[in-house]
């Protein structure tokens, strides 16, 4: 069994779903590690997974395929399996009939005080410049600045009737938040954390135009010119322009130097803000470059792309650095490096974790360790 078939049966034992002949399965491994000696536990007890039963599960899934590798020398098995058992959000030792939550406790005052996410804001900014809260705006209508729209707990749907006088609104997330707009031709679009998207409040019949920084996903309705011909939409980062009909897809434009533009469905064609080559994605393609200088991805990990807009942390061989990234934007900490770390991770976590939590989890690898002062966060190994 492969480690991706491994990953989804593990994954519906822990979501219930697994058939009777897949819980079986599941609970053979675990009760020849138990058999063999190899894992031992007490009735009743508490338990955190540790790294020799993530290593000797992952011999034991591979053992009747081929000779088993070196888990130090492909250590990143050992982090999947850390983080597939996991994945539900909590720790829990699979054992027929019986699960063991971890001990929180001593995982706080080992990590300092906990840091829950962010939370921050999510701000409007309105044609003049001046500057909304959206959190504290009222659910309901909303009229300002000739605007029209309709707020709804996190999410905001403009709906004003197209107009040849065209004005301009952002909408801009702080760190820890997403947010999620409706945009006056349908189109629907989900920020991520410190993301940003400038927007008309009401688009014209010539072109649909918008600009994004950060993270964004869009679902693009489709919409006739004043010929009855069909009308573009295009979103533009600073280094990259997208155009499409009707299609969903992915902007991750954090990296300016090497913004990712993924598409699940329909058509978009990918160029530089600069004269230079475009590539015509289909679905399942990733474009990654800026002005004009690309390279096409066949097969991008949808998965990991969208997790972020799933609510999940997900990381399939990606470096200390890159995760760190993405756990300051969410839970507004500072990192620092006191060592380098080369090793790559596989993990999937949800985001409403403590950080706590998934530094606990990326330290069962035994690769790397944390040390939280305050909001700043020190990696070592």
């Amino acid at each position: 069994m492969d480690e991706r078939k491994a990953k989804a049966l593990l994954e519906k034992y822990l979501a219930g779903e697994a058939t009777p002949a897949e819980k079986e399965q599941v609970d053979q491994w675990f009760a020849r590690l138990v058999e063999t000696g190899e894992w031992q536990w007490q009735a009743g007890e508490q338990v955190q997974l540790q790294h020799q039963m993530e290593q000797q599960l992952l011999q034991k899934i591979n053992d009747t395929q081929a000779p088993v590798r070196s888990l130090f020398a492909r250590w990143r098995w050992a982090a999947a399996a850390v983080l597939i058992i996991l994945s539900a959000g909590a720790a829990y030792l699979l054992m027929p009939g019986k699960r063991s939550t971890p001990q929180v406790a001593a995982t706080q005052s080992r990590l300092g005080h906990d840091i829950l996410p962010a939370r921050q804001q999510v701000i409007l900014t309105l044609a003049d410049g001046s500057t909304r809260v959206l959190d504290t705006l009222s659910n309901g209508a909303i009229s300002l600045q000739g605007i029209e729209a309709i707020k709804k707990d996190g999410s905001i749907t403009y709906t004003g009737a197209p107009s040849e006088t065209t004005v301009f609104n952002t909408i801009t997330t702080e760190k820890g938040r997403t947010y999620r707009l409706q945009l006056s031709d349908g189109t629907k679009v989900w920020l991520d954390a410190e993301s940003s998207i400038r927007f008309p409040a009401a688009f014209n019949a010539q072109e649909r135009i918008v600009e994004v920084s950060g993270q964004a996903y869009f679902e693009v309705a489709a919409a006739k010119d004043s010929k009855g011909q069909k009308l573009p939409f295009s979103v533009t980062t600073d280094h990259q322009q997208v155009e499409v009909l009707g299609t969903h897809f992915n902007v991750n434009a954090y990296n300016q130097q090497n913004t990712l533009t993924t598409l699940l469905e329909g058509k978009v064609k990918v160029s530089g803000t600069a004269p230079g080559a475009s590539l015509t994605l289909s679905p399942g393609q990733q474009a990654a470059g800026s002005n004009g200088k690309f390279t096409l991805n066949n097969e991008a990990d949808i998965e990991e792309v969208m997790a972020w807009k799933n609510g999940k942390f997900q990381f399939n061989g990606s470096t200390v650095a890159q995760i760190m990234q993405q756990l300051s934007r969410w839970y507004s900490i500072d990192v620092v490096y006191k060592e380098e770390i080369g090793e790559t991770f596989v993990a999937e976590m949800d985001r409403d974790l403590p950080l706590s939590q998934l530094l606990e989890l990326l330290e069962m690898t035994k690769q790397v360790r944390f040390a939280v002062e305050g909001r700043k966060v020190v990696v070592m190994k």
